[in-house]
This record gives C-alpha cells, sequence and structure tokens, in this order.
C-alpha cells in the first residue's frame, strides 16, 4: 500500500500524523501485526533511496493502485512533460490532486510552490510526499476555483477532475461567473466550464490548464461561452490533443491540455498538436498510448511547424470564430485520408447529403413485449462481409400506438444505413428481400443509425454504400464524430457532408462491379461450406456427428 508506505517514512522522519486521515487508520491496523514487520522493511528500503529515486519509486506502486481517497495520480513521462511546458518558473501554483506530481518536480527543481485542493487527506498526501522526497511545498486545502489567495506566479497548472458538478457558485469569484455569462440565476457549473473561465482569471504569466474534451466542442450549458470569451481573450497559445490514457492512466476518456499566456493578441494563431501522432506516442502492451521518452511538448508548441506536418497546425482566430468557437483538433488538422477525400471531391460534382437523400432518423420504439405487432429493428452488429443488411437478429414487440412511429421508420429495399452512434461509419445496404408489407415483421433501425433514402436522379443505393464503405470516407466521417465516452455525428455535419454525385456510365460500373464482388463472394461461401462438409465427413467428425446432435 503506497499510502501506508507513506505514513510510515513520514513518521520516522518526524512528521506528525493527521489521526483523522483514514489511512492513519489503517496503518494502525496494521501496527503490531506481523504485517508490520514488512512495511518497516519496505520503509527502510524506501528511505535508503536518493531522493530523486523515491519519487520514481512511488510513481511505479501508483501507477498500478487506485487510491480510495478521490486521488488521482499522473505518471512520471506525463508529468515531466507538464512540467516543461512550465518553463522553468520561479512560482507557481498547481491546483487539484492531478497536479501534485508536476507540483512535486518543480519542488524538487528548486521552484516556490503552492499546491491546492479542497481534500483534506489529498492536502494530507502531498504533505506526506514532501517530507519524504525532503523539498518544500505549500499546501493548501481550499477550493482552487475560489482563488482565495491572488498573487500572481509565474507559471500556474490546473488539472480539476473531469465531470465535476460545481455543486454552488457562492465562493467563485465574480471574474470567473461574468466570463459564464452570470446572469444572477443559481446554476449548476461542471468543472470543465469553469476551469476554462478559471484560467482566464489568472493573472499568472503562464497558464497550463487541463479538460475533458468533451468541453471543446460541445454546444450545451456554458462550455461555448466559455471557450468564446477565451478565444476573444488573445491570450489562447496553444492546444494539445491528449489520446484517452496517456496522462490520466485510470481513464480512456480523451483530454486537452491549453496553454494560456498573461500576453493579450487576438491577431494571433492557436497552435494545434495531436499528441496521439506517432512521433509523439507509442502503444504500450495494454494498448494505452505512451508517451514516447525523447519527445518535447513544449518544442512541439514552439517550434515552426512545416507543411508537411501531420502533427501540429497554426490555425488563425478568425478560423476559429468561423467555426463557432469548437476547439476540436479534427476541425482543424485534417487526417491524410480526409485530405485525399478532399481532393477527389474537388474533380467531382458534389451535394450535401441532406440535398442527395432524404434522412431518416430512428426514434426509440420502447422494449415492449407483450404487443400484438412484431418488428425487426437492425443494429450495426447485424451487417455482415456483404454491404447487405441481413435478417435482423432483434425482435421486439410492439403496439399499435408504436407503430405509427414504426411505419415511419420501415427499412426500404435499397436504402443504406449508416451508422452515427457508437461505432460510426458502418454501412449497409438493405437488400430486395426486406420484408415490407403488412403491419408486422417488418424491417426498422435501431438509433445507431441514420437511414439514408436516396432521391431519385442523384445517387443510387449501391453508389452510396461504395461510398461511405471507402476507408478515407470513414476517417472523413470519424473525424466529424464527437463526444467523451459514446462517439456520436451530429445531425448538422451529416447534412452538409459532401457525397459526388456519379455520371450514368459511372452507375452502370458501380452497380456491375457490386454484383460481380457480390457472385464471387458467393463462390467463396459455396467453396467454404464443401470445405466444412468435408471435414465433417472425415475422422474424427464422421464418428462424432452423433454426439454433437
Amino acid at each position: 500500500m503506497p499510502e501506508a508506505l507513506l505514513i510510515e517514512a513520514s513518521q520516522s522522519l518526524g512528521m506528525q500524523q493527521d489521526t483523522s486521515d483514514p489511512r492513519f487508520t489503517a496503518w494502525e491496523n496494521v501496527f503490531g501485526t506481523e504485517a508490520y514487520r514488512s512495511l518497516k522493511e519496505a520503509r527502510s528500503l524506501f528511505l535508503s533511496l536518493p531522493v530523486p529515486e523515491r519519487l520514481s519509486a512511488f510513481d511505479e506502486m501508483m501507477s498500478i493502485y487506485r487510491s480510495d481517497t478521490g486521488f488521482s495520480w499522473i505518471g512520471h513521462q506525463a508529468a515531466k512533460r507538464i512540467v516543461e511546458l512550465a518553463d522553468d518558473p520561479d512560482a507557481a501554483r498547481c491546483a487539484f490532486a492531478s497536479s501534485l506530481h508536476p507540483a512535486l518536480l518543480l519542488a524538487m527543481n528548486g521552484t516556490s510552490v503552492r499546491f491546492e485542493d479542497i481534500n483534506h487527506d489529498v492536502c494530507n498526501l502531498a504533505r506526506m510526499m514532501a517530507v519524504v522526497l525532503e523539498v518544500h511545498l505549500q499546501v493548501v486545502p481550499a477550493d482552487p476555483f475560489a482563488r482565495i489567495d491572488e498573487e500572481t506566479n509565474d507559471a500556474e497548472i490546473i488539472m480539476a477532475p473531469f465531470g465535476y458538478k460545481i455543486p454552488s457558485t457562492s465562493d467563485l469569484p465574480k471574474k470567473t461567473l461574468e466570463i459564464l455569462g452570470d446572469d444572477g440565476r443559481s446554476r449548476r457549473l461542471s468543472s470543465e466550464a469553469v476551469a476554462l473561465a478559471d484560467a482566464q482569471v489568472s493573472t499568472s504569466k503562464l497558464v497550463i490548464v487541463s479538460v475533458a474534451d468533451g468541453a471543446m466542442f460541445r454546444g450545451v450549458g456554458v462550455e461555448p461561452i466559455a471557450r468564446e470569451a477565451l478565444v476573444e481573450s488573445g491570450r489562447l497559445r496553444a492546444i494539445l490533443a491528449v489520446p484517452g490514457g496517456m496522462i490520466f492512466q485510470n481513464t480512456g476518456v480523451a483530454s486537452d491540455i491549453l496553454i494560456l499566456s498573461s500576453e493579450w493578441d487576438t491577431k494571433l494563431k492557436v497552435r494545434f498538436v495531436d499528441l496521439s501522432a506517432p512521433r509523439f506516442a507509442g502503444k504500450t502492451v495494454r494498448g494505452r498510448p505512451e508517451i514516447k521518452s525523447d519527445t518535447s511538448w513544449l518544442k512541439a508548441i514552439v517550434a515552426p511547424v512545416l507543411e508537411s506536418s501531420a502533427s501540429a497546425m497554426d490555425v488563425p482566430i478568425s478560423d476559429i470564430r468561423a467555426k463557432d468557437y469548437i476547439l476540436s483538433l479534427d476541425r482543424y488538422l485534417v487526417p491524410p485520408a480526409v485530405a485525399d477525400l478532399e481532393c477527389f471531391l474537388s474533380e467531382r460534382d458534389t451535394l450535401p447529403l441532406h440535398e442527395a437523400v432524404e434522412l431518416i432518423r430512428p426514434l426509440s420504439l420502447g422494449q415492449g413485449d407483450d404487443g400484438d405487432f412484431k418488428i425487426r429493428e437492425a443494429s450495426p452488429a447485424d451487417i455482415g462481409e456483404r454491404g447487405y443488411l441481413p435478417l435482423p437478429k432483434k425482435e421486439i414487440s410492439i403496439e399499435r400506438a408504436q407503430l405509427r412511429k414504426a411505419r415511419n421508420q420501415r427499412l426500404m429495399p435499397g436504402d443504406v444505413l449508416l451508422s452515427v452512434k457508437g461505432t460510426v461509419g458502418s454501412v449497409a445496404l438493405v437488400p430486395e428481400e426486406a420484408s415490407v408489407d403488412g403491419e408486422s415483421h417488418f424491417w426498422t433501425a435501431g438509433q445507431s443509425f441514420m437511414i439514408l433514402r436516396p432521391k431519385q436522379g442523384r445517387i443510387s443505393g449501391i453508389a452510396l454504400l461504395e461510398y461511405f464503405s471507402n476507408p478515407s470516407v470513414k476517417t472523413a466521417l470519424r473525424s466529424l464524430a464527437a463526444g467523451a465516452a459514446i462517439q456520436t455525428i451530429s445531425i448538422k455535419d451529416l447534412k452538409e457532408f459532401r457525397v459526388p454525385v456519379p455520371s450514368t456510365e459511372e452507375e452502370d460500373e458501380i452497380e456491375a462491379a457490386f454484383r460481380d464482388r457480390q457472385a464471387r463472394l458467393a463462390e467463396v461461401r459455396t467453396i467454404l461450406k464443401g470445405i466444412e462438409q468435408a471435414r465433417d465427413a472425415s475422422w474424427p467428425h464422421r464418428e462424432l456427428q452423433g454426439a454433437q446432435a
């Protein structure tokens, strides 16, 4: 237990323990038992290490341990890059539990550090860490957003917990509330929205703030107001898009690091950097993006961007305004596959999707079990290798009252189903044999799909299927998806997604190629079936047929 070891080590170094800390009670329960001998041996080994190695040992322990106190420890490589972004400050303020590791690194480098967190146990842990690392760390148990100390620092690191709802706005400074469009009403605010406003209130020369990626594009609540104020303040210098797991190892939520300067200049460009790019990240055996040891995040935001760069881009404020102050990386840094698609479309006649097809958004039909009418509801899991939608596996019963809603999203032969939620980009064509008659047993689609019904004379269902099944098109679609947990494409973005309009000759060619591919797949399935039958006719499968039955 890393926390029990900290109590044992800090107490042996003369620190007076806080007996109200639940970790102290856990330590007391071990004291005097057989397990305490192992804890003493661990403490001796730990304190025999040089100070830098003590921090490395603690970091290694915390990478496989999750605290019950709400404490979120970030790894050494991430903490090191964040400290580098702070650019060797003389004085720094570090806010919230996740900033503790960078705070300790700064203190070990000689920086005067003030660490703030509202959680009493987190503050006690910070004090113990400072003692065992033999560094001075000013620990203040207070809500960092309240800004009880207005002292100006060279740098500030704000790492508020993601998705935390601020219970009351009464402690927030007036300046913070004004940025969020305070109208005197009582409202619940998210930690991300307040963090964006709080960073602007800071008087520090450099501010580093971490937020969940959803705060960069969500259009509800006060987050759009906070983003607009941030951009128009002229203080935003860079945004580093961080893949899930790279900094916060106990969550898969993607995040962003924003860099603000105390200098105001509305003419400057904003540097966007993709930290998931191969030059910055590698994969571990656990599948989590790992920071490459020879990379520099500071250089990524100060060095000139090469025209050929696929991981960084300088974006004018005017472009951000044109995109309604959305600060998601994928709105500005175009993947190579998307660039290829843009080149393809630039040489062809195109239409926005809503002009080429009728867009039908399926609604929930409920979970009825005793209805008089049975229908089949398709899901992305139904889609197979042929491109056609097979008979949907899910059968639901609905009442007469739900039947009208179900009819409005009845699938017709030639419709194309496009997944716009979750597994974004899955696509299938509704076949001719789809059931369409009667009030029962017809096919419909689940809410993960959008139904694309081709308009006469624009583009056929087969051409739509071929277009949306292309990897470059899938990449372009997924670049529009947003969502911290479940990726979703907005109706607005989907309507404006461009599709090419093939000529009559091209339509004939597309359909012939598709039919030929279906025939060849049928031949392959016949061969595979013959192989399986030959296997079943040989030993020991032949003799065991009865047992299997």
